[in-house]
C-alpha cells in the first residue's frame, strides 16, 4: 500500500462518527522501490504539484514517520511547491514506499484494519454495517 493510498483511507464505521482519520500505521514489513519508475522527472514533479492540494499534509507526515521516514517537514510552505528536489523526494515517499504487512488503527475507536501483501482490508464486520443505508 502506498502512502498516497493511506492518505485517503478512513474508518467509516458509525462508531468513528466521521473522525476515523488518519489511521495509525504499525508496519511489520515495508518495501521501498529503489529504482525510479519510468516516469520522467518533469512528470513526477507535475504529479506532486497537482497532488499537494489534495493531500492531508499532517497525516502524510505522521504516516511517513510511522514508516520510519522522518524527513518530511511538519509544515508545507509555498516555496516547497516549487522546489524540484523536494517534489522528487515527495514522489518517492508517495509512490515508492509501500506498506507490505502491518496494521492500520483508527484513532477514535481503536479498530484495526490489517494490511496483507500490500492490500489494506477495510471491510467492515456485519454488526458494523447495521446503520448503513442502501
Amino acid at each position: 500500500m502506498r502512502l498516497l493510498t493511506h492518505n485517503t483511507l478512513r474508518n467509516n464505521t458509525a462508531d468513528a462518527k466521521g473522525k476515523g482519520f488518519p489511521l495509525k500505521i504499525t508496519a511489520t514489513e515495508i518495501r521501498v522501490e529503489e529504482t525510479a519508475p519510468t516516469m520522467e522527472v518533469d512528470r513526477q514533479v507535475a504529479f506532486c504539484k497537482n497532488m499537494l492540494s489534495r493531500l492531508d499534509w499532517p497525516a502524510l507526515v505522521q504516516a511517513s514517520r510511522d514508516m520510519g521516514i522522518p524527513t518530511l517537514p511538519p509544515v508545507l510552505t509555498d516555496e516547497m511547491a516549487h522546489d524540484t528536489a523536494f517534489l522528487q523526494a515527495l514522489y518517492k515517499i508517495l509512490m515508492q514506499v509501500h506498506l507490505e504487512q502491518g496494521m492500520l488503527t483508527c484513532p477514535v475507536t481503536g479498530r484495526e484494519f490489517p494490511v496483507t501483501n500490500g492490500i489494506p482490508n477495510m471491510l467492515l464486520e456485519e454488526e458494523e454495517c447495521e446503520h448503513v443505508k442502501l
